[in-house]
């Protein structure tokens, strides 16, 4: 562990980074929550108000991620003592990936218990002399001084930040501006500027100041440590526009209500993760879901491979490849592929000589609709926002089946619809007969 030189940080660039500028106090308050457990979910994080959400999510998914690597077989049952190094591992999990060389060191911002407990008996005095003198109390810690407030130290292994946080955790975080160091430290630790240069976007801040929302770069950024604003995989060219999406297969995965209205297009690698874990992205929230059945994660099928194969030589995304480059093609799967044959594909493919061969064509041809995902499977939903004066936020258990040669019914039904982007036959039966909320 070393002390940063925080001296030497542009915090005036960190701050119009995170918050771009004009950000309203009221988004800046919303921010400023700490990690607090519900009380029915040990596991289970609660967010008391909007926009956090995009910080708060990517770290429960990884909690959930630790929880199946650990196997352990009722979550219900663990204590504080026995969740808080999930959250400490969390943590490690989201701060290595963002380094840019796994040499880099890592960087931990934090608020200390001590500066927050003088911070709020300050704030307490300013509001009481306030109503005395009567008239308006300014907050102590606003965005343009939050950066005073905080510590900074690096680490140069993940062994060591998990042994400083396993022995300190409970004198650096507790307070209400867990979320906002936290945030903090993946910048520092990813660097601004790579941030904005991956992001491809000089203007956005990585949260809305006026609504308090975090960006889709920001949500990247948590989950895979790029902060691209794209979903989709690899790269695409927008009329001589290099646009760089995700790279490779993330550890927990990212579905999107907003492919349902063709806004975007999530990539395989974030819809099919290393862990069945994925975030769920409304228009302005974050929501969780998670199976332990790992069949939902398994290897590509030949159908998979055939499909990426097919993309390589579909740039543009146009969903057709020209009649002449299927040979090559056929050559790429290891599939049959002399003249005589190939000319009978053609024919078959493209039986209106208009030069193109469609994907789906293509796939039921050579590889038809084959499912390695089982027949019914169990998951459960986790929605953060917890409802005024109460901490009850729990695991909503769900019974899926796949509908074989039909869809199941969505219609008014934001989560179905969500998950139907990456299984399009799946129905679902909820625990308590309703339908949780994505929002």
């Amino acid at each position: 562990m070393a002390a940063s030189g925080a001296e030497d940080i542009d915090w005036q660039l960190i701050k119009t980074l995170v918050f771009g500028d004009g950000v309203k106090e009221a988004v800046f308050e919303r921010w400023l929550q700490p990690f607090l457990f519900s009380t029915k979910e040990p596991t289970a994080l609660l967010q008391s108000a909007g926009g956090p959400c995009a910080v708060l999510a990517p770290i429960q998914a990884f909690i959930l991620k630790r929880c199946l690597q650990s196997k352990i077989p009722n979550l219900s049952t663990l204590t504080p003592e026995s969740v808080s190094p999930l959250l400490q591992g969390a943590m490690c999990d989201i701060l290595s990936q963002c380094r840019e060389e796994e040499t880099s060191p890592m960087v931990l911002a934090r608020v200390s218990r001590d500066v927050a407990d003088i911070l709020q008996d300050n704030q307490e005095k300013e509001e009481s002399s306030s109503k005395r003198m009567k008239h308006s109390s300014h907050a102590l810690v606003d965005v343009d001084t939050f950066h005073t407030c905080l510590s900074v130290e690096s680490f140069g292994s993940v062994k060591n930040l998990s042994n400083y946080l396993e022995d300190n955790f409970s004198e650096i975080f507790g307070t209400k501006y867990d979320i906002l160091s936290f945030l903090y430290s993946v910048v520092l630790t990813k660097g601004p500027n790579s941030i904005i240069s991956e992001r491809q976007d000089m203007e956005e801040s990585l949260i809305d100041p006026v609504h308090g929302h975090g960006s889709q770069s920001l949500i990247n950024l948590l989950l895979t440590g790029s902060a691209t604003q794209n979903v989709f995989d690899g790269i695409r060219d927008l009329c001589g526009l290099q646009l760089n999406g995700i790279s490779s297969q993330s550890s927990v995965g990212f579905l999107s209500y907003l492919e349902c209205l063709r806004y975007l297009e999530v990539g395989k690698f974030l819809k099919n993760p290393v862990w069945p874990v994925w975030l769920l992205g409304s228009e302005t929230h974050l929501t969780v879901l998670f199976s332990r059945d790992m069949e939902l994660v398994g290897p590509p099928s030949q159908r998979d491979i055939a499909k990426e194969k097919f993309t390589c030589i579909d740039k543009e995304g146009s969903g057709f490849i020209a009649v002449d480059k299927l040979k090559d093609l056929m050559l790429d799967l290891d599939l049959f592929a002399e003249d005589p044959y190939v000319d009978i594909m053609k024919t078959k493919l493209d039986p209106d000589s208009l030069g193109i061969v469609l994907l789906p064509q293509f796939l039921e041809e050579f590889f038809p609709e084959e499912s390695r995902v089982p027949d019914s499977f169990t998951i459960h939903h986790y929605n953060g926002l917890s409802k005024p004066d109460s901490t009850q936020v729990t695991y909503i258990k769900g019974d899926a089946v796949m509908l074989e040669g039909m869809v199941g019914m969505a219609e008014n039904n934001a989560i179905l619809q969500t998950l139907q982007t990456k299984w399009r036959n799946i129905a679902v039966d909820w625990q308590g007969g309703g339908k949780p909320s994505i929002n």
